[in-house]
Order: C-alpha cells, then structure tokens, then sequence
C-alpha cells in the first residue's frame, strides 16, 4: 500500500531548476542587449616620433585559492519527481541600429584605418629612416674599419720595408766586410809570397853567390896549382941555345890523382920544334907534379892546358 504524501526533497529539487531556467533566460537578454550596443567612439593620437614604450608590469600569478572543503556525502534518498518544464521566455527581438548611426560607424572606421594607415606609413618611413641611418652608420663604421685595415697594412708595409732596407743594409755590411777581410788577407797573402819569393830569391842569391864564391874560389885553387905546375915544370925547361924569341907552346897535361903525368899531348907549336922538345921533357921531368886533395878540384885540374914561354 503507498502512501499519499510526496516524496521528502521533491519540491526543492522543482524550486532549484526552476531559478537555474530564470537565471539562464535573464542572462540570454542581458547579453544580445548588451552586444546590440553602439561601440564607443576610438580616439587615436597621431605622433611624430614613436614614443618609447614603457615595460608592461609583469603581471604577478594570483594565489590558487585554497581547495574546496569535501563535500559530505549526500544522503541516499529516494528518486525525485522529475521537474516541471519551465515557461519558455522569448527574448526580445534585438534593435536595428539606424542608416545614420550606420554611416556615423562607417566612418568612424574608416577615420580609423586611415589614421591606422598614416600611422603604420609613418612607422614605415621612420623604421626606413632609422634603417638608413643604421646603414649609413654600418657604412661608415666599415669605411672607418677598413681605413684602419688600410692604415695598418700600411704601416706594416713600411715597417717591414724598414726590415728589409735594415737586413738589406746589413747584408751589404757584412759583403763588405768580408770584401775587406778577404782584401787583407789577399793582401797578406800577398806579402806573404812576396816575402817568401824574396825570401826564395835571397836565398838562391846567397846559394848562387855561395857557389861563385866557392866556383871563384876553386878556380884561384886550380889557378894556383895550374900556376905550381907551370913554375915547376919551367925550373926544369932547359933552353935551346940561340934562343932569342919568346915564343908559346901550348900543352895538354893529363894527371893522375898523385901527381903522376899520364899523357902529355902538344895543343900548339911555339914554332921552335927544339923549344916544344924542351918543354916537354921538362913536363916529364917535373913528374909528379903537385895536384889538390880535393876530388872535385883535382877532376878539373886532371886534364888541363898549360902555356908555356921562356920568358914570364
């Protein structure tokens, strides 16, 4: 058997849905009538420079609000009664804006876009200003840059000219240098071999001279002993009687190393064949006759040509 009364909840759960339907209707005409309404005039300030923008604040994040508290949990009840429909409210219909407003809104756009336009070619024609000049800063920093670069390659020309000429003018220094050492010691050289020529030529001088003078003295020996002989050979020449001329036999006397006559050989007649026998007679009986010790002077005494006259 059920029972007559309604079901605990049922008329609140109709209340509730009925103020969410109100509160969804009122929002609905709120928002067409608030969307219906003419926008505020825009007013637009025409500058000659862009002004510097100013940082926008950094906006802090707002706090997360707390979590809710848990809910508590509903009681289990009973299905309520489903809700009756709602009245449906119609909204009311938007209202047309009139022709004038219409233009006024035209050209308050169109006042707008050219001011947007003038602005944005503004804002061109100061960024191709600001362009240019940074171009034409650009421009002249590199021109600047590459006077410098010239500048510095310049220098480093010159400066290594410099080195060059200074190695060249060294280099010339140390040919002259050597020039000069080896023109003195050329020289020296030279003085050297004079010297050692002179030296040379001193010397074979005083050799040549050592030998004439031992030659000169050789030769006063053998003219001594040649000078001997004949004295010894003439003590034993015994004239021919009636001799009155003074004629000159010439003899070649041939030695041996004691002294002893080897050969006697008639050269030339004195034209008295008596006076030639005497002398040779005389050659044989000066036998031996005296001769040097010294081998080498009695080679050139060993044979030798005698003149003989009677009269000295």
């Amino acid at each position: 058997m059920t029972s007559a009364h309604p079901e605990p909840g049922r008329f609140a759960s109709g209340v509730l849905a009925v103020a969410v339907h109100l509160v969804l209707v009122v929002l609905l005409v709120f928002g067409v009538r608030w969307q219906q309404k003419p926008p505020a005039p825009v007013v637009v300030d025409l500058w000659q420079e862009i002004p510097p923008v100013k940082p926008e604040p950094i906006a802090k994040p707002a706090p997360e609000p707390p979590p809710p508290p848990p809910a508590p949990k509903p009681e289990v009840q009973p299905p309520p009664e489903p809700p009756k429909p709602a009245p449906v409210v119609k909204a009311p219909p938007p209202e047309q804006p009139s022709r004038a407003e219409i233009e006024l809104k035209e050209k308050q756009r169109k006042l707008r876009e050219q001011k947007l336009e003038e602005q944005e070619r503004r804002k061109e024609e100061l960024r191709k200003k600001e362009e240019e000049r940074r171009q034409k800063e650009a421009e002249r920093r590199e021109e600047q840059l590459r006077q410098e670069e010239l500048k510095r390659q310049e220098a480093a020309r010159r400066k290594e000219e410099e080195k060059r000429q200074e190695e060249a003018l060294r280099e010339e220094e140390r040919r002259m240098e050597q020039e000069a050492e080896k023109r003195r010691a050329a020289i020296i050289e030279e003085q050297q071999k004079l010297a050692q020529a002179a030296k040379v030529r001193a010397e074979e001088d005083a050799r040549k001279r050592a030998i004439a003078e031992a030659a000169a003295a050789k030769q006063r020996q053998l003219a001594q002993f040649m000078e001997r002989i004949k004295q010894k050979v003439r003590g034993k020449v015994v004239l021919p009687p009636g001799m009155s001329a003074n004629p000159e036999a010439v003899y070649s006397v041939t030695l041996l190393p004691g002294g002893e006559v080897l050969e006697v050989r008639l050269i030339k007649s004195s034209g008295v064949p008596a006076y030639d026998a005497a002398v040779e007679r005389a050659i044989h009986a000066a036998d031996p006759l005296p001769v040097p010790s010294d081998p080498d002077l009695f080679q050139q005494l060993r044979q030798a040509n005698y003149k003989f006259r009677p009269v000295e």
